[in-house]
């Protein structure tokens, strides 16, 4: 049974303690890997009740937050045969379901800033927050794929700076039509909103995100968001990509620069060993077609290199040794938080994470979202 969360719930300011922050890359499609046989151990991501029992067992193991990825047409139709980004659920319309499943969840839904006017995104996002009682967040893209932006009648998306600099606007204009004490009178280059937006109002902002890897969209970030989702190659790229955060943050004068969230593959299995042989098995099965070439020049073209190869970090093994892992990439490299990807998805994989979180909150690198008293 469902169970709605009480609007008049009490809401938990956001603040950062140096714990650790983990979430969870939302399997809103039957693989998120160009994999044929990844795809084939997989459910059927249009099964509401495994949507439902996956989102229970973020909450039961205690997870920070959920992304919910999205895009709008499929990128390629190998892609499609074997459900490698299609079918794949609207960020928005899955949110609702998986807030009324929980009560601790933060919850970020994708909305391209270029597709929907900015009056759209504020109205969304006021009743989203009004829905979760201060858990929704929203993870910003502005669009790079000429394929998709063409269902929306561009011919060809301007340069990243450009989209940025209309995301600007966008942004002005949402926290404007948040404010319920004003009306809002906006004239820019890309937008124009006069008026004064119904309620209900977001008590507080909610969370917004940001996966930007280019220089533009670094200071875009820094400017404004609470989390920045970044996917290096190696996690020696992390100290790197912080610090240039933290110069922009300052330049903008935020006290506090955005918290990064490293996207990473996970796998873990009761046995050593056992999680790497199957890790190792299924990267390999990652298909070198069309599905796949494609994929490896969108993320080529985010990382800003000529040629990628499907490498991510991850955490691989049982859940001690994958405790440790996430304990020395804090050490080591500054890890602050991950979002998990998982190649092999099912309730049953997210209830695996609950040892690691055990470990880590004995540990003293993590707090539980249920027990502190702070938002995500």
């Amino acid at each position: 049974m469902l169970k709605v969360v009480p609007q008049s719930r009490s809401r938990k300011p956001k603040a950062f303690d140096g714990t650790m922050r983990f979430g969870i890359f939302w399997p809103g499609t039957r693989t998120l890997l160009p994999s044929e046989r990844i795809a084939s151990l997989n459910p059927d991501p249009l099964d509401l009740a495994i949507q439902l029992d996956f989102a229970r067992a973020c909450e039961h193991v205690g997870l920070d937050l959920v992304l919910l990825g999205d895009g709008y047409a499929p990128s390629s139709e190998e892609g499609t045969r074997f459900g490698f980004q299609d079918p794949g659920l609207h960020a928005l319309t899955l949110a609702a379901p998986l807030i009324m499943a929980t009560e601790h969840l933060g919850v970020i839904s994708t909305l391209h800033s270029t597709f929907f006017h900015p009056a759209h995104i504020a109205r969304f996002g006021a009743n989203m927050d009004w829905l979760s009682g201060g858990r929704w967040g929203w993870n910003i893209v502005n669009g790079y794929r000429d394929y998709e932006a063409s269902l929306f009648g561009f011919e060809t998306l301007p340069d990243s700076a450009t989209l940025y600099d209309a995301c600007e606007e966008a942004v002005q204009i949402i926290q404007s039509l948040w404010d319920p004490s004003k009306r809002t009178e906006f004239s820019g280059v890309h937008y124009r909103c006069h008026g004064k937006m119904k309620g209900p109002y977001p008590a507080e902002r909610p969370v917004f995100v940001c996966a930007a890897a280019s220089e533009r969209g670094r200071r875009f970030t820094a400017k404004h968001c609470e989390y920045m989702f970044a996917s290096p190659t190696h996690l020696s790229d992390l100290p790197p990509i912080k610090e240039d955060l933290t110069r922009h943050a300052s330049e903008a004068e935020r006290v506090q620069p955005p918290e990064v969230l490293v996207v990473a593959d996970l796998l873990i299995r009761n046995e050593p060993g056992e999680a790497k042989g199957m890790f190792e098995s299924l990267m390999a099965s990652i298909e070198t077609n069309e599905a796949g070439q494609k994929w490896s020049g969108q993320i080529g073209r985010l990382r800003n290199e000529k040629k990628t190869p499907f490498k991510f970090p991850y955490f691989v093994g049982t859940a001690s040794e994958v405790a440790e892992q996430l304990i020395e990439a804090k050490s080591n490299h500054t890890l602050t938080g991950v979002l998990f990807r998982l190649p092999v998805w099912s309730p049953q994989e997210v209830l695996r994470l609950g040892p690691v979180f055990e470990i880590l909150e004995h540990e003293g690198v993590r707090v539980h979202p249920q027990t502190r008293d702070y938002s995500w």
